[in-house]
């Protein structure tokens, strides 16, 4: 993992995703991330060789996945991106930003922005979603917490630095340095991200549902990391405004983030992996609801057998060193083969 960049996705699960490899069933063959997030799992999953179909529903998550995973050696220049942009074009796209303005950036920032997605609209290929996911990064990385369901008043609060060296002892300049030079600081990482293992990788953008009625093919595990109800799990507030500023519509069909239907919607995605995969292996953690008994309970119909993995790990935010410490499980099912 050690070209794996920056992406910063709560939850990413960068730390344990050779840990969660040496645990699958398989040592070769396809594993389908259902839900993959900052790719971090997938990143790892390529890097060893393994064919990798990288899905989520998110758009932003998209554009890593199709940069990274699927993209194996185009990469990106400065060159690339020096590309004059018309003034009625600009214009055009920043009125379709508008509602950025005050909600998370200053309006300075949002003609810079404007200029910018329609650079991208000029690129074509790889070099598109590396250009992307490098504005999604820089669009992150200026908000406080790097969440896009900031209230503006604490946005604006947390920018002066004067007050966050007063309250954090940190200035994060970060916040206040333009989205242009956040994307050249970072473009070379990404660039180094770009590797080629032979392994048949693709990105698809669907619903944890649709992709797998999408899947024409039976893969050799389904790998599953769920928005878990009573965690961090509002990831298209966190992220979506990068979708709408896209022209992308924000649209989860299956709702994995209320307590009260997670059990039988994600017993829906799991009965529709029969037929599709011999394994199924799902993270999930001792602080998080469901328990692994409550659910095994409900998707024992659709396995065969499972077994349990079990690994200290402390969560680290903003930079704090002492967080609570979470036992990470892996949990992996051999599926049955019809109902």
């Amino acid at each position: 993992m050690n070209n794996y960049p920056k992406v910063n996705y709560i939850g990413n699960k960068e730390k344990l995703a050779e840990w969660i490899i040496q645990k699958l069933p398989i040592e070769k063959g396809t594993v389908l991330d259902l839900f993959c997030g900052g790719c971090s799992v997938s990143y790892a999953l390529k890097e060893q060789g393994f064919n990798v179909i990288s899905n989520d529903a998110l758009f932003s998550n998209y554009v890593i996945a199709k940069a990274i995973i699927e993209n194996n050696n185009e990469l990106l220049s400065k060159e690339d991106i020096n590309v004059d942009i018309s003034k009625e074009n600009q214009e055009l796209k920043y009125k379709e930003l508008e509602f950025l303005i005050n909600n998370l950036y200053f309006a300075e920032e949002v003609s810079e922005l404007a200029n910018l997605i329609s650079i991208s609209e000029q690129l074509d290929g790889y070099k598109k979603y590396l250009f992307l996911s490098l504005l999604r990064r820089s669009m992150i990385r200026k908000i406080p917490y790097s969440r896009m369901n900031i209230k503006w008043d604490e946005i604006k609060k947390l920018r002066d630095e004067d007050y966050s060296y007063k309250k954090y002892g940190r200035y994060r300049h970060y916040h206040n340095i333009s989205f242009l030079e956040h994307i050249l600081e970072n473009l070379q990482d990404y660039n180094k991200a770009v590797i080629n293992t032979k392994a048949t990788c693709i990105a698809t953008n669907y619903d944890a549902l649709d992709c797998l009625k999408n899947l024409t093919q039976p893969v050799d595990v389904v790998y599953m990391d769920p928005p878990y109800p009573s965690t961090m799990n509002k990831y298209d507030e966190f992220y979506g405004s990068f979708d709408v500023a896209m022209s992308r519509e924000v649209e989860i069909k299956t709702d994995l983030t209320n307590k009260n239907t997670f059990l039988e919607n994600f017993t829906e995605i799991i009965k529709l992996c029969v037929g599709k995969t011999k394994y199924i292996a799902i993270s999930l953690n001792n602080k998080s609801f469901p328990s692994a008994e409550l659910l095994l309970k409900h998707i024992s119909n659709f396995i065969d057998e499972y077994t349990l993995s079990a690994k200290e790990h402390v969560y680290k935010v903003t930079g704090k060193e002492n967080k609570k410490t979470n036992i990470e499980i892996l949990l992996i099912c051999k599926m049955k083969e019809l109902l």
